[in-house]
Protein backbone atom coordinates (compact mmCIF):
# COMPACT_ATOMS: atom_id res chain seq x y z
CA UNK A 1 0.00 0.00 0.00
CA UNK A 2 2.93 2.41 0.79
CA UNK A 3 4.16 2.04 -2.80
CA UNK A 4 0.88 3.34 -4.61
CA UNK A 5 1.25 6.06 -1.98
CA UNK A 6 4.87 6.67 -3.17
CA UNK A 7 3.81 7.04 -6.58
CA UNK A 8 0.19 8.60 -6.11
CA UNK A 9 2.73 11.47 -4.18
CA UNK A 10 5.31 11.38 -7.22
CA UNK A 11 2.41 11.69 -10.06
CA UNK A 12 0.89 14.32 -8.33
CA UNK A 13 4.17 16.21 -7.47
CA UNK A 14 4.95 16.03 -11.48
CA UNK A 15 1.01 17.11 -12.24
CA UNK A 16 2.09 20.27 -9.94
CA UNK A 17 5.48 20.90 -11.06
CA UNK A 18 4.00 20.75 -14.86
CA UNK A 19 1.35 22.95 -14.63
CA UNK A 20 4.12 25.75 -12.71
CA UNK A 21 6.36 24.78 -15.59
CA UNK A 22 3.46 26.39 -18.05
CA UNK A 23 2.33 29.28 -16.37
CA UNK A 24 5.85 30.32 -16.11
CA UNK A 25 6.29 29.52 -19.77
CA UNK A 26 3.27 31.47 -20.35
CA UNK A 27 4.57 34.46 -17.93
CA UNK A 28 7.91 34.69 -19.93
CA UNK A 29 5.79 34.96 -23.57
CA UNK A 30 3.67 37.48 -21.79
CA UNK A 31 6.56 39.39 -20.46
CA UNK A 32 8.28 39.41 -23.68
CA UNK A 33 10.88 37.49 -22.08
CA UNK A 34 10.93 34.07 -24.39
CA UNK A 35 13.86 33.15 -25.64
CA UNK A 36 14.35 30.25 -28.44
CA UNK A 37 17.56 27.83 -28.46
CA UNK A 38 18.05 26.80 -31.94
CA UNK A 39 19.76 23.46 -33.49
CA UNK A 40 18.70 21.35 -36.17
CA UNK A 41 16.26 19.02 -34.77
CA UNK A 42 15.37 15.46 -36.35
CA UNK A 43 11.34 15.94 -36.19
CA UNK A 44 10.94 11.94 -36.37
CA UNK A 45 12.92 11.97 -33.54
CA UNK A 46 11.03 14.34 -30.79
CA UNK A 47 7.68 12.92 -32.01
CA UNK A 48 8.50 9.35 -31.05
CA UNK A 49 9.93 11.54 -27.65
CA UNK A 50 6.51 12.71 -26.95
CA UNK A 51 4.26 9.94 -27.46
CA UNK A 52 5.44 8.24 -24.50
CA UNK A 53 4.54 10.62 -22.32
CA UNK A 54 0.73 10.08 -23.21
CA UNK A 55 1.38 6.46 -23.96
CA UNK A 56 -0.35 4.65 -20.78
CA UNK A 57 -2.97 7.69 -20.29
CA UNK A 58 -4.08 6.68 -23.95
CA UNK A 59 -3.83 2.72 -23.21
CA UNK A 60 -5.69 3.21 -19.96
CA UNK A 61 -8.19 4.46 -21.71
CA UNK A 62 -8.79 2.30 -24.62
CA UNK A 63 -7.26 5.11 -27.47
CA UNK A 64 -5.06 4.40 -29.96
CA UNK A 65 -2.07 6.13 -30.68
CA UNK A 66 -0.81 6.39 -34.26
CA UNK A 67 1.53 8.34 -36.55
CA UNK A 68 1.25 9.59 -40.24
CA UNK A 69 4.87 10.54 -41.27
CA UNK A 70 6.54 10.51 -44.48
CA UNK A 71 9.64 8.77 -45.45
CA UNK A 72 11.53 11.66 -45.57
CA UNK A 73 11.25 14.25 -43.00
CA UNK A 74 13.55 17.30 -43.43
CA UNK A 75 15.43 18.90 -40.41
CA UNK A 76 13.87 21.62 -38.68
CA UNK A 77 15.60 24.68 -37.21
CA UNK A 78 14.14 25.09 -33.67
CA UNK A 79 13.98 25.01 -30.15
CA UNK A 80 14.02 20.93 -29.52
CA UNK A 81 12.65 21.34 -25.85
CA UNK A 82 9.47 23.80 -27.02
CA UNK A 83 8.81 21.81 -29.59
CA UNK A 84 8.76 18.76 -27.75
CA UNK A 85 6.61 20.95 -25.34
CA UNK A 86 4.06 21.89 -28.00
CA UNK A 87 3.48 18.20 -29.29
CA UNK A 88 3.32 16.73 -25.66
CA UNK A 89 0.68 19.44 -24.75
CA UNK A 90 -1.21 18.71 -27.92
CA UNK A 91 -1.34 15.08 -27.67
CA UNK A 92 -2.24 15.53 -23.63
CA UNK A 93 -5.37 17.68 -25.18
CA UNK A 94 -6.35 14.78 -27.44
CA UNK A 95 -6.53 12.25 -25.28
CA UNK A 96 -7.64 14.34 -22.83
CA UNK A 97 -11.04 14.81 -24.72
CA UNK A 98 -10.93 11.58 -26.79
CA UNK A 99 -13.43 8.93 -25.64
CA UNK A 100 -12.39 5.16 -25.57
CA UNK A 101 -12.09 3.44 -28.62
CA UNK A 102 -11.46 6.78 -30.24
CA UNK A 103 -8.35 7.48 -32.21
CA UNK A 104 -5.04 10.13 -31.78
CA UNK A 105 -2.77 10.76 -34.94
CA UNK A 106 0.40 12.62 -35.22
CA UNK A 107 0.97 13.81 -38.72
CA UNK A 108 4.18 15.29 -40.50
CA UNK A 109 3.98 17.32 -43.56
CA UNK A 110 6.00 19.73 -45.54
CA UNK A 111 4.02 22.37 -48.15
CA UNK A 112 6.61 24.81 -49.95
CA UNK A 113 4.07 27.33 -49.08
CA UNK A 114 3.09 26.76 -45.28
CA UNK A 115 6.45 25.02 -44.60
CA UNK A 116 6.72 22.17 -41.59
CA UNK A 117 3.55 20.86 -40.58
CA UNK A 118 3.04 18.82 -37.29
CA UNK A 119 -0.23 18.05 -36.70
CA UNK A 120 -2.39 16.10 -33.82
CA UNK A 121 -5.86 14.63 -35.11
CA UNK A 122 -8.35 13.19 -32.61
CA UNK A 123 -12.02 11.66 -32.43
CA UNK A 124 -12.56 13.16 -29.43
CA UNK A 125 -15.81 15.35 -28.56
CA UNK A 126 -14.59 18.31 -30.57
CA UNK A 127 -15.31 22.07 -30.72
CA UNK A 128 -18.07 24.32 -32.10
CA UNK A 129 -15.86 26.48 -34.80
CA UNK A 130 -16.65 29.65 -32.72
CA UNK A 131 -15.61 28.12 -29.44
CA UNK A 132 -11.61 27.94 -31.35
CA UNK A 133 -10.77 31.57 -30.17
CA UNK A 134 -11.57 31.20 -26.89
CA UNK A 135 -9.84 27.78 -26.60
CA UNK A 136 -6.80 29.55 -27.34
CA UNK A 137 -6.92 32.28 -24.84
CA UNK A 138 -5.17 31.27 -21.44
CA UNK A 139 -7.16 29.69 -18.94
CA UNK A 140 -10.03 29.34 -20.06
CA UNK A 141 -12.00 25.92 -21.03
CA UNK A 142 -14.56 25.12 -23.53
CA UNK A 143 -15.15 21.50 -22.68
CA UNK A 144 -17.36 19.49 -20.87
CA UNK A 145 -18.91 21.99 -18.46
CA UNK A 146 -15.72 22.01 -16.64
CA UNK A 147 -16.15 18.15 -15.72
CA UNK A 148 -12.33 17.29 -17.35
CA UNK A 149 -9.89 18.35 -15.70
CA UNK A 150 -7.10 21.19 -16.59
CA UNK A 151 -5.82 24.72 -16.58
CA UNK A 152 -6.55 26.15 -19.95
CA UNK A 153 -3.09 26.83 -20.52
CA UNK A 154 -2.28 24.09 -23.00
CA UNK A 155 -3.49 25.57 -26.55
CA UNK A 156 -2.35 28.81 -25.75
CA UNK A 157 1.03 27.98 -24.49
CA UNK A 158 1.62 26.12 -28.10
CA UNK A 159 0.56 29.03 -29.49
CA UNK A 160 2.86 31.15 -28.01
CA UNK A 161 5.95 28.86 -28.93
CA UNK A 162 4.96 28.40 -32.54
CA UNK A 163 5.19 32.08 -32.74
CA UNK A 164 7.82 32.43 -30.99
CA UNK A 165 9.56 30.24 -34.12
CA UNK A 166 7.68 32.41 -36.81
CA UNK A 167 5.17 29.99 -37.12
CA UNK A 168 1.66 29.60 -35.68
CA UNK A 169 -0.90 27.16 -34.48
CA UNK A 170 -4.12 26.25 -36.53
CA UNK A 171 -7.70 24.42 -34.91
CA UNK A 172 -9.75 23.07 -36.81
CA UNK A 173 -12.37 21.14 -34.75
CA UNK A 174 -16.02 20.15 -35.23
CA UNK A 175 -18.20 19.19 -32.20
CA UNK A 176 -18.89 15.29 -31.45
CA UNK A 177 -16.34 14.88 -34.30
CA UNK A 178 -12.48 15.66 -33.46
CA UNK A 179 -10.28 18.51 -33.34
CA UNK A 180 -6.98 18.64 -35.35
CA UNK A 181 -4.16 20.82 -34.01
CA UNK A 182 -1.66 21.82 -36.36
CA UNK A 183 1.84 23.90 -35.26
CA UNK A 184 3.14 25.12 -38.58
CA UNK A 185 6.69 26.42 -38.91
CA UNK A 186 7.79 28.69 -41.80
CA UNK A 187 9.87 27.42 -44.74
CA UNK A 188 13.05 29.06 -43.60
CA UNK A 189 12.70 27.14 -40.85
CA UNK A 190 13.29 24.15 -42.71
CA UNK A 191 16.40 23.02 -43.22
CA UNK A 192 17.96 22.08 -46.73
Amino acid sequence: RHAEYVDDISGSGQHLLSLINDILDLSKVESGNAEIYEEEVDVRDVVEHALPFVRNQAHEAGIVLATDLPSRIPPLRADPLKLKQMLVNLLSNAVKFTPSDGRVTVHVEESKDLGLIISVADTGTGMRPEDIPRALSPYVQVHDGGKIAGTGLGLPLVKAMAELHGGGLEVESELGVGTTAAITFPPDRIVA
